[in-house]
């Protein structure tokens, strides 16, 4: 089955250079996410980069950043000695808690010890730029709890650490349980106090946050993710995956049997398009490039768009500002959000889309 997946990935790719959809770009990055991609045999995970470097223009091997998303459990000593010597040079391990009781809450199948075990293999095999995720905000977690996880991440020397917050979507079975009062996440007074708390250890650390969720040492960061805050293009192969490419954003079919029968038979295997007009481009590359702290560049966002970012918003920019919500400098060309406004981005982006 997963070789047919990749086979499939493989004509997708094909097509999409047939159709001229990816005509004009260049790329240096890819990422390799989603499911479980650890569960692949090393050899497939070669062949596809090794078929994707073949039909794409690409930089060069040592200025590519190939990153893969691994589990815990499927982490070996040898399959990752294989992806190295493959290309892959980032890892993207998600630990999520380094305590065997936020594990359980969280319904991980791993250990706190796999996960630092799996953590030791990757920096031993060379692979130096490893990303650690975590989630925080657990039910009854406290300070105590989050000092000792992030003590204890830091001691396997990441590059990078992405941080979530644990939120209750609907249908999920956290909201269940809260719904039933048999699970109580901690309130705003606390996941606040948690967040700072977070940032000022990992700040302590050498760890600057470029993007809300994510901090990195220096020159660290993800680029990969950089570019799609930025609103830059991209393609996305395998079923489900989104790409974003002149303009217009490609989604590929979810349903994995018809995703691989559309692909097989030499087709692009995109269920929907949506192209939005140049101002909804406008306010989408804004809003996702807000998150990073170092803020929006206005002349890029003009020269892309023909759209002067202080001019479109106007009052409600002058409103954001006088609460204390963003920063607008003319003289530097940068619209940011204050500390205040991060804490409360969601709240404040929602003004912007």
């Amino acid at each position: 089955m997963a070789k047919n997946y990749i086979d499939a990935i493989r004509k997708q790719a094909l097509s999409m250079v047939h159709s001229g959809l990816t005509k004009g770009i260049f790329f240096n990055t890819i990422y390799i996410g989603g499911g479980t991609p650890s569960l692949l045999p090393s050899s497939h995970i070669y062949s596809l980069l090794e078929d994707l470097s073949a039909l794409f223009p690409m930089a060069s091997a040592g200025d590519m950043e190939i990153t893969i998303e691994c589990n815990p459990e499927s982490v070996t000593s040898s399959w990752i000695k294989e992806i190295k010597e493959a290309g892959i040079n980032r890892i993207s391990l998600g630990i999520q808690d380094l305590s065997d009781k936020g594990l359980k809450l969280l319904g991980r199948i791993h250990t706190a010890d796999q996960a630092i075990e799996a953590a030791k293999i990757i920096k031993n095999k060379g692979i130096s730029n490893l990303s650690l995720d975590i989630i925080f905000c657990l039910p009854n977690q406290d300070i105590k709890w989050l000092e000792n996880t992030l003590a204890k991440i830091i001691s396997l020397e990441p590059a990078h650490i992405s941080t979530y917050e644990l939120t209750a979507e609907p249908n999920t079975r956290f909201a269940k349980m809260i719904k039933e009062g048999t699970l109580n996440l901690p309130d705003q007074e606390a996941s606040l106090a948690m967040t700072k708390f977070l940032e000022n250890f990992l700040h302590s650390q050498g760890f600057h946050q470029y993007e809300i969720s994510n901090f990195s040492k220096p020159d660290m960061e993800c680029r990969h993710n950089i570019n799609y805050w930025t609103g830059g293009q991209y393609l996305g192969l395998g079923c489900g995956a989104v790409s974003y490419l002149h303009g217009i954003r490609y989604f590929n079919i979810k349903d994995l049997d018809s995703f691989m029968e559309s692909a097989t038979r030499d087709r692009r295997a995109i269920g929907q398009e949506e192209k939005l007009d140049r101002e909804a481009r406008f306010r989408e590359t804004l809003v996702t490039w807000l998150r990073m702290p170092s803020g929006v560049k206005a002349k890029v966002l003009q020269k892309r768009f023909g759209i002067d970012p202080f001019s479109y918003y106007g009052p409600l920019l002058d409103k954001l500002c006088k609460n204390g919500l963003m920063e607008a400098d003319k003289n530097s060309g940068i619209l940011k959000l204050t500390k205040k406004g991060i804490y409360i981005s969601n709240y404040v982006l929602s003004y912007l889309v």
